[in-house]
C-alpha cells in the first residue's frame, strides 16, 4: 500500500470517484489565542493498493498528535477491505479515495501537530499542521 496523497482542507468530499474540496493543502492555521476550537477540518487521502493487497483486511487509523507527543483526540479508524476491480488493467494499482471529516477539533497550544496515518500498525504518512500566533 502506498499513500498517493494526503492533505488537510477546510472542507472535502468524495463524489462519483472525484475529490471535491475547499481551501486545501495548507499546513498552518493562524490564530490570536489558544486553545483554538476549529469548527471543521477535512483530511483527504488516496491510497494505492497492489493486487496482493486487495481482498484482505487492513487496519487504518488516524492519530492527531501535538509536538510534545500527546494525542489530542482518540485515534480514529477501523478495518478496510478493498475488493479487486476486474476492469482494471493487469498490474494496475487500485486507488482508494476517501475523506475524514473532523468537527470542533481543539488545539490546546501553539505549536506543531501531525495527523498520522497508521496502516497495519505502520506509520505511513504524517501530515503536519502548525498552530501559529497571528
Amino acid at each position: 500500500m502506498e499513500v498517493d496523497f494526503a492533505f488537510l482542507a477546510d472542507a472535502a468530499e468524495v463524489a462519483n470517484g472525484k475529490l471535491h474540496l475547499v481551501g486545501g493543502a495548507f499546513d498552518t492555521i493562524w490564530t490570536q489565542q489558544v486553545p483554538l476550537r476549529y469548527p471543521k477540518l477535512s483530511l483527504a487521502l488516496r491510497l494505492l493498493f497492489s493486487a496482493a493487497e486487495l481482498d484482505r483486511t487492513h487496519k487504518i487509523e488516524i492519530r492527531i498528535r501535538h509536538e510534545d507527543g500527546k494525542i489530542i483526540v482518540s485515534p480514529i479508524g477501523g478495518d478496510l477491505s478493498i475488493s479487486k476491480n476486474p476492469n482494471l488493467p493487469k498490474g494496475w494499482r487500485q486507488g482508494f479515495l476517501t475523506v475524514m471529516n473532523f468537527s470542533d477539533l481543539t488545539f490546546p497550544a501553539f505549536g506543531d501537530y501531525s495527523f498520522e496515518l497508521v496502516v497495519d500498525n505502520r506509520n505511513d504518512k504524517s501530515i503536519p499542521l502548525r498552530i501559529a500566533q497571528a
